[in-house]
């Protein structure tokens, strides 16, 4: 094999590639297409995994998962897939890095992806290698809001273009209006109806979930004391992409939520092949419950600690 120049990204790839050929099924001709190299490098890279010790009877490492619990959170809430990870490493996000591994092994080449934004979704990112999709479509789920890369979902859904070869669709709206009268003036314009449209009918899409307890909506006073109050007012438990939830999984509908600029996640689940919803920590497991009883997403990627909380 040629010289390895950075071991750590070719562990990291021989991983994907044991994951995505012997969990996903695919073969070395789908694999190499997908991640832009040659089949031959692909089977080398397989070889190299079984000579470490990656690939045994089952694929040896953290972001393959505890099967038997993922398995269990599949059946309680009905998903098509779900991964429990051990994310042990100090210096590595194994549930991020197996949300990604997913990902990739669904994504097509000409589908349009819808992304949330924020720590989860940014620690998503780092994960990601670079790929050559220029027909794919990256569309964000809100408008914008916030300060910081993670918390700005043009900025998230233009980097992962970037990461994918593929094209952005910005959003070129505020997510939360000052009144139902502004919020509708800015939704009947043709650009932000399209955007909206677009992420509502996309393909795939992957999203966080959002607490109370650790959300920089509050954290950063973007949502006001009045607003968090009409929100617990009404049972909220937190959001998923800014659908807000409450703890039966059924969407809010007060004054605040008729004034936020987003995708409708309900339509959105009505249309996607996949919605991968990713999260972890006991201050979300309310929300996180109330996503998965919502059945708006379809696979699920959290940690050991997480997942034995679900399911007791």
């Amino acid at each position: 094999m040629p010289k390895l120049e950075n071991p750590e990204l070719m562990h990291d790839k021989m991983v994907l590639i044991a994951n995505l050929y012997y969990r996903e099924k695919l073969s070395q001709a789908e694999i190499a297409k997908r991640l832009g190299i040659s089949r031959p490098w692909v089977s080398r890279l397989l070889a190299k995994a079984e000579e470490l010790g990656i690939v045994q009877i089952k694929i040896n490492a953290p972001v393959s998962g505890v099967i038997s619990l993922g398995e269990q959170l599949q059946e309680r809430f009905g998903l098509q897939f779900a991964a429990v990870v051990e994310n042990t490493g100090e210096s590595r996000d194994y549930v991020a890095a197996a949300a990604v591994n997913y990902f990739i092994s669904k994504v097509k080449m000409d589908d349009v992806i819808g992304i949330g934004w924020g720590d989860t979704i940014f620690r998503f990112l780092q994960e990601v290698p670079k790929m050559q999709w220029p027909q794919v479509k990256i569309v964000p789920l809100s408008g914008s809001f916030g300060v910081t890369a993670e918390t700005l979902p043009n900025y998230v859904a233009i980097r992962l273009a970037d990461l994918l070869g593929g094209t952005a669709v910005p959003l070129h709206a505020p997510a939360f209006c000052a009144s139902e009268e502004e919020y509708e003036t800015i939704v009947r314009t043709e650009a932000v109806r399209s955007v909206l449209l677009q992420a509502e009918t996309a393909d795939i899409a992957v999203v966080g979930m959002g607490s109370f307890e650790s959300s920089f909506l509050i954290r950063n006073e973007i949502l006001s004391a009045e607003e968090l109050k009409q929100l617990q007012d009404s049972r909220a438990v937190g959001d998923i992409a800014l659908q807000y939830l409450n703890d039966e999984g059924k969407a809010i509908d007060n004054e605040l939520c008729r004034r936020i600029i987003r995708a409708d996640l309900f339509k959105l689940r009505e249309h996607a092949r996949e919605v991968i919803g990713i999260a972890q920590g006991k201050e979300k497991l309310p929300v996180i419950k109330a996503v998965l009883m919502s059945h708006l997403v379809t696979s699920f990627i959290t940690d050991r600690e997480t997942a034995l909380e679900l399911l007791t």
